[in-house]
């Protein structure tokens, strides 16, 4: 199985009880699966400052990481995939460098960020909204 690299837009959806039905089961039976999902710092970083449960927290030190990206590279990537003025920001490129480094799928909930991701093929097959 290709793993999923999930972005914090679905991470809030999910925690909060705000996914659909079939998100939630989906996210649900990934997690289930050993290497599945993936977590990236800086979507951990974002919910952390949120803040989070400490079963939430948990959650992500029996998850594994997808690669961070260096600066240099994520801006090398930026400009050649030509992603400039795309309505995505910094973190939403490094998402999108570590998916394609990792082979993974990248699953959010934003809608500029799954364009970018749909146009690169590796956006997560699910429905809109997660």
């Amino acid at each position: 199985m290709t793993p999923v690299l999930v972005d914090t837009s679905v991470w809030r959806r999910f925690f909060a009880g705000k996914s659909s039905v079939e998100s939630r089961q989906s996210l649900e039976a990934l997690l289930d699966e050993d290497g599945a999902v993936l977590v990236h710092t800086a979507v951990v970083g974002e919910l952390v400052l949120g803040g989070l449960s400490a079963r939430e927290e948990s959650l992500f030190g029996r998850l594994p990481f997808a690669p961070n990206i260096t600066d240099e590279e994520v801006l090398t990537f930026i400009k050649r995939r030509k992603l400039a003025r795309r309505g995505i920001g910094w973190v939403d490129a490094q998402l999108l460098a570590s998916a394609l480094v990792a082979t993974s799928t990248l699953w959010t909930a934003d809608r500029k960020l799954t364009e970018v991701a749909t146009a690169l093929g590796i956006a997560f097959p699910g429905r809109w909204p997660p």
